[in-house]
């Protein structure tokens, strides 16, 4: 978080009296460019996952999608829908899926550029894959980032989507919907 948004978050504790004025000081650092990097992925990312759920007027048990940051960007975005895994495209609604694919979709060329931008600056390796998880039940999300200096970077798209897809259709059937813990990532 950048330093205007966590001090006028402060403000607005002390101003309903959830913070001492004191605490104000606390707030007078500047973050390093890696931590303004890695907060600006952070915040793209939940971005990302929560709109693949608000795309489907919130009617998924789970949403994951897979970032793919190389040289054509992409996001893959599949669903837990009654238990089963299912690809966007897959979904009865038309209207979620024309949403999906028309509003979602064409954002990954940005989204790569604009985050692994940051990166490049400060020297950072660039986020070569990323893949994210929403529980529904519970709000909660995860995130996994394979880097491009990590052996696995090196792995095609489609491998990593299917094996990912694959071990997660058989680990929701044994993994509570209100749990509170991410599910297995591939690799």
């Amino acid at each position: 978080m950048g330093f205007f948004n966590r001090f006028f978050k402060k403000i607005e504790k002390v101003n309903k009296g959830e913070a001492d004025v004191s605490e104000l000081e606390s707030e007078f650092y500047i973050e390093s460019p890696e931590e303004e990097a890695m907060n600006f992925w952070v915040e793209i990312a939940q971005n990302i996952i929560v709109n693949a759920v608000k795309a489907t007027n919130n009617t998924v048990e789970r949403a994951f999608v897979l970032i793919n940051m190389g040289e054509r960007p992409s996001f893959d975005i599949f669903y837990q829908v009654d238990g089963l895994l299912v690809m966007w495209n897959q979904l009865e609604n038309p209207i979620i899926k024309d949403k999906i694919q028309n509003e979602l979709l064409p954002q990954a060329s940005t989204v790569a550029s604009a985050v692994n931008g940051n990166f490049t600056q400060i020297e950072h390796p660039k986020i070569a894959y990323a893949e994210l998880q929403f529980q529904w039940a519970t709000g909660a999300w995860f995130s996994h980032v394979i880097w491009e200096d990590d052996d696995n970077a090196n792995l095609a798209k489609d491998e990593i989507l299917s094996k990912w897809f694959n071990t997660l259709s058989t680990e929701i059937k044994t993994q509570p919907l209100n749990g509170d813990t991410k599910l297995s990532w591939y690799p």
